[in-house]
């Protein structure tokens, strides 16, 4: 299950998934099939991948001995980096900067989550009494979270529909233990191309 966490607070209200907002890409103007491959018509091999059925090719691209991953916990980046909302903006640029992260969740004093910055937050403040402002000032204080167990085709469909970057996952305490991107998810679909982000 999928929550907002503000301010450190959880909302008792979910984010809804709405089918119909993410359709299914379909080569052609038919009707969407329910899994790659299906409805497809049985074509002959030519020299080019676009002739032929899409099912088969996944098949030869998949490396048979990957194990597939359908939850967080089998793809997100753990343990995650964090900062605590009292850091300075300047002390998490250079943090993120250091460890080559773009997106850093803010905890208190405890590790539980409380906020979220992306890198482009903190490099709008270049003057230099804003660098000295702490974290807490410009942190996201809205922030949709998931837990480990969480699948990873309904994390896809999240981050399209809110327009966001990455998920931070936390533990039954809020504390975060991983993150994923979706740029992690690209690197899914690399890894894995038979893999249906579909739901």
């Amino acid at each position: 299950m999928f929550f907002w966490i503000h301010d450190g607070r959880i909302s008792p209200n979910p984010p809804p998934t709405h089918p119909d907002r993410v359709p299914k890409i379909h080569p052609s103007a038919q009707s969407t099939p329910s899994e790659i491959g299906d409805g497809e018509p049985e074509t002959s091999p030519t020299g080019s991948f676009l002739h032929r059925n899409p099912r088969d090719a996944y098949k030869e691209a998949a490396l048979p001995t990957e194990k597939p991953v359908f939850f967080l916990h089998e793809m997100m980046t753990s343990p995650v980096f964090t900062k605590e909302k009292g850091e300075s903006i300047e002390s998490c640029l250079d943090f993120m900067l250091e460890k080559a992260i773009r997106h850093l969740p803010i905890t208190d004093r405890t590790g539980e989550l409380v906020g979220f910055v992306s890198d482009r937050d903190l490099l709008d403040k270049t003057k230099s009494y804003e660098r000295e402002m702490p974290v807490s000032d410009v942190m996201v204080k809205r922030v949709l979270v998931g837990p480990p167990g969480a699948e990873i085709r309904q994390v896809t469909k999240l981050l399209l529909e809110e327009r966001i970057g990455c998920l931070p996952i936390v533990n039954d305490d809020n504390v975060p233990i991983g993150i994923i991107t979706r740029s992690d998810l690209l690197r899914l679909l690399l890894k894995y191309p038979n893999f249906s982000l579909t739901v």
